[in-house]
């Protein structure tokens, strides 16, 4: 993917004669907060509607959306507000504050800011459709539907693991979870009884 970079020295303001010159930071397109990459929202929402997500995971994705804005288009078809929005009323009140805190946040954006255009990053239809197979094979092997929220989550998770690219390392990886959930019962019980979190289950079979 294309990069944009910016050159910020880490020193200012003081003379580098004499000393070696100073460090430069790159800076990723994606992460501007004008830029918004479609696919990092969606796993983002996969990992808030999780049922019985951990809290912890929770605040994590509540604290990464927080970097972003979301045009408003992208929150209808995503319906991520709407996912942000239901977490107001989460029984642990960390969750609830920071979910209210971000809901805000956009709010106040869209009622300052509603005509400025923002940038978004899509899958390609030839990555879009490995993915739909990918979903394909690891709904058969938890014996779930292709739409369960689970095997959302795990998908994603596989594609943003494999730096958001359905290539060699992709294939891999979704190969050897599937085969893991089709001949392991001990793996699969712990996937669906959730004793086995999502993050974990993909790390575990990375390739």
């Amino acid at each position: 993917m294309d990069q944009f970079v910016t050159r910020t020295p880490r020193s200012k303001g003081k003379s580098t004669k004499g000393k070696r010159a100073p460090e430069f930071i790159q800076t990723t397109i994606e992460s501007l907060q004008g830029v918004v990459v479609i696919e990092d929202i969606k796993r983002l929402k996969a990992r808030l509607r999780l049922p019985d997500q951990s809290v912890d995971i929770l605040l994590e994705s509540l604290q990464q959306l927080a970097h972003k804005v979301p045009p408003k288009h992208v929150l209808k078809s995503t319906k991520i507000g709407h996912t942000v929005f239901k977490l107001r009323t989460h029984s642990d009140k960390a969750v609830a504050k920071q979910a209210d805190a971000l809901y805000q946040k956009w709010r106040k954006h869209f009622e300052d800011f509603q005509d400025r255009p923002q940038i978004e990053v899509k899958c390609d239809a030839k990555s879009e459709r490995m993915r739909d197979n990918g979903r394909k094979f690891l709904a058969e092997s938890l014996s779930l539907g292709k739409t369960d929220a689970l095997v959302d989550a795990v998908e994603r998770e596989v594609f943003h693991q494999s730096k958001r690219l359905a290539g060699v390392a992709y294939r891999r990886s979704m190969r050897a979870l599937v085969f893991k959930l089709k001949h392991s019962e001990d793996v699969r019980s712990q996937v669906l009884s959730k004793s086995l979190t999502v993050e974990q289950l993909v790390k575990q079979f990375k390739k």
